[in-house]
């Protein structure tokens, strides 16, 4: 019988490809995270009785108390990079929807009648690769983006918790500033424009999580990349379009974020990503998530005795169907069914595929963690 382990030896153990006394949990990043309204239900069903605060804006995440982390066996924590203080959000308001600028200046907006903050104003949609250099781009070195965040870090890894972070990728950034259709095209038609943009994106990017990372990076355990490169069905470019202008910009970074942590690195893409795995793991990932099971050859079974000996596998509970449909039953057997493919040999965080939505039966969220702490533990 393994001894018990703290949470963050139990997530390094598993991230290892060895098998801790259990299967580590996770609750609460911002792509694992819960809704503000799902999480209102929860705190119901749970006997909880406190304001709810955001944790993420555009997705609309709770920040979770430390009651519920604790009830479901939560072994990740989670620490952020601030804005900055002289960002002005620009904020406004109508009839119809709330809308604020970001700080790269791309605007978010919000219909009253939806729960999400959607990318509606590209600043670079029209722009050309001279229109780059004049451009008023983030000041990564801003200062106060890293105040407080060293002594949080370390307050979580004095507690024994795995420390996780998340950071935008390099092509995820540059097409909020153009446009996911101006990108589409333009990496085809004139992708002199797109190689420039994203490396201009990725020098702002690199010196930020730099400065980011002199601060937290010794205390983390886990760092994730947000980079989605795939659809339901497979990849969003062909894939060697991505092979030859994302990718090696998403390599760069993780250069730069391995320099400065000992952390293990993340990357996050929803979608049918099977097809790139193999490049994942040459430029340096060591998990893989969401492990979108819904999605066209996401088999865990399959992922897993073909890359599981390379790469850990993290997510995998299923937010399109079993949590908000389905019934507490199903959640259990949802559960199980990913302990059973990803966790032999360790290698598996198990969390929601994506973050838990308006929709979700608070009992189903309960079953999920319950069944996880259960019947995820070793016997060897």
């Amino acid at each position: 019988m393994n001894k018990i382990l703290s949470s963050r030896e139990r997530v390094l153990t598993a991230l290892d490809h060895k098998e801790p006394d259990r299967v580590p949990l996770d609750l609460g990043g911002y792509q694992s995270g819960i809704t503000t309204i799902a999480y209102e239900k929860l705190k119901i069903q749970m006997g909880i009785n406190r304001p709810t605060k955001i944790s993420e804006r555009n997705q609309q995440l709770a920040v979770i108390g430390e009651e519920v982390l604790k009830e479901f066996g939560i072994d990740t924590r989670y620490v952020f990079m601030k804005p900055s203080a002289s960002w002005d959000p620009k904020e406004g308001s109508d009839e119809k929807s709330t809308w604020y600028f970001d700080e790269w200046g791309a605007q978010w907006k919000k219909p009253h009648t939806s729960f999400y903050y959607d990318p509606v104003g590209a600043p670079l949609k029209e722009a050309t690769i001279e229109d780059l250099g004049h451009y008023h781009w983030p000041d990564p070195n801003e200062k106060s983006r890293f105040e407080n965040v060293e002594k949080e870090a370390q307050a979580i890894y004095d507690a024994g918790y795995a420390l996780g972070t998340t950071v935008s990728g390099v092509f995820e950034q540059a097409w909020y500033l153009v446009g996911l259709e101006r990108i589409m095209i333009e990496i085809i038609e004139n992708p002199s424009f797109v190689e420039a943009l994203l490396d201009q994106v990725l020098v702002i990017l690199s010196q930020q999580y730099s400065n980011f990372l002199e601060k937290v990076g010794q205390y983390l355990t886990l760092i994730e990349i947000w980079e989605d490169i795939s659809s339901q069905q497979g990849p969003l470019t062909s894939p060697n379009i991505y092979r030859k202008i994302i990718k090696p910009r998403t390599r760069d970074l993780i250069q730069v974020i391995k320099s400065k942590t000992k952390a293990k690195v993340a990357l996050h893409s929803c979608g049918s990503t099977s097809w790139a795995i193999e490049d994942f793991i040459e430029i340096g990932i060591q998990v893989l998530n969401p492990v979108q099971v819904s999605a066209a050859h996401m088999n865990t079974k399959e992922l897993k005795k073909k890359y599981g000996d390379s790469i850990s596998f993290w997510g995998g509970i299923d937010t399109q169907r079993v949590l908000p449909r389905g019934t507490t039953q199903e959640v259990e057997d949802e559960v199980k069914r990913r302990i059973d493919d990803l966790g032999e040999g360790g290698g598996y965080l198990l969390a929601p595929v994506h973050n838990i939505q308006p929709d979700v039966p608070p009992e189903n969220i309960i079953a999920m963690y319950q069944t996880g702490l259960e019947y995820g533990r070793y016997h060897n």
